[in-house]
């Protein structure tokens, strides 16, 4: 993965102390700067102190004086932060994902959140922020997207809930078929299945991470339940990941985002 040019802000909106020390303890090792405010409206002084602002937001739900939801609302609906990715991390059930998607959160991850997932939405979200900086708005492109999957389902719900018409897709069953269709193609974001019918997703991985010409391919990570964790000891091994079964909504939003951080090192890569 690309590194950044130096360590980015991320406001963290959190009212519990030591619900804090525990998300301070997983965002350390990636270099970032904290901040921290304990309820929604500190969180909006801080954002409207003026000078540099924060890159991230990382919400909480329930706090005092101001939720998270009407926090992230008024985040949104101001011109002047709008723009900041804001990460809703709560463990409310029910609704709790779709009003804070309603109230135009970025992301939605529950508490208490895998260290691994948050680390990677968390540098996929200001690697998207850091570039965005420099490149300003941009239409969106039509990826090419190969799906490495041992199941023809997977890759025909990727399809189906991206868009059959908003990608090009290439497929590979293996890990051999899947570094052929790599090195042939160049595709511009890889969907990795932890079932592949030959060799090793995490093999395939970090092999591309250590590529120099293929390291910042975003990786989208297929897994099943409790799987993410035989991942965790690899240094940011992928850009994002789904736990399986796919669900339409969710699957569409993550290929989104690594679709358009796709676009954006390659526009920068170009520059």
């Amino acid at each position: 993965m690309s590194h950044f040019a130096s360590p980015m802000t991320i406001l963290m909106v959190e009212d519990n102390a030591l619900q804090r020390r525990m998300l301070e303890a997983q965002l350390q090792p990636l270099g970032h700067h904290l901040i921290v405010a304990a309820d929604g409206e500190q969180a909006l002084a801080r954002l409207k102190a003026g000078g540099p602002g924060p890159d991230m937001v990382i919400m909480d739900v329930v706090m005092p004086s101001m939720d998270g939801f009407k926090a992230c609302e008024a985040i949104k609906s101001d011109p002047a932060t709008a723009d900041i990715p804001v990460l809703v991390l709560t463990a409310l059930s029910r609704d709790a994902k779709d009003r804070s998607y309603a109230a135009g959160a970025d992301d939605f991850i529950r508490k208490p959140p895998n260290s691994l997932l948050l680390q990677v939405r968390v540098q996929t979200h200001l690697r998207i922020r850091a570039l965005s900086l420099r490149t300003g708005p941009l239409a969106p492109a039509r990826p090419e997207v190969l799906v490495a999957s041992a199941s023809a389902l997977v890759l025909a719900q990727v399809q189906n809930h991206f868009g059959k018409d908003q990608a090009t897709y290439l497929e590979a069953q293996s890990e051999s078929r899947a570094r052929a269709q790599i090195l042939a193609h160049r595709p511009d974001l890889l969907v990795l299945d932890t079932d592949l019918s030959e060799g090793s997703a995490q093999n395939l991985a970090v092999a591309l991470q250590q590529s120099d010409g293929l390291g910042d391919m975003p990786i989208l990570l297929l897994h099943d339940p409790g799987e993410l964790e035989t991942w965790s000891r690899l240094q940011e091994p992928v850009s994002d990941a789904l736990e399986k079964p796919l669900v339409g909504p969710e699957a569409r939003r993550r290929l989104a985002l690594l679709a358009r951080l796709a676009h954006l090192q390659k526009l920068v890569g170009q520059a």
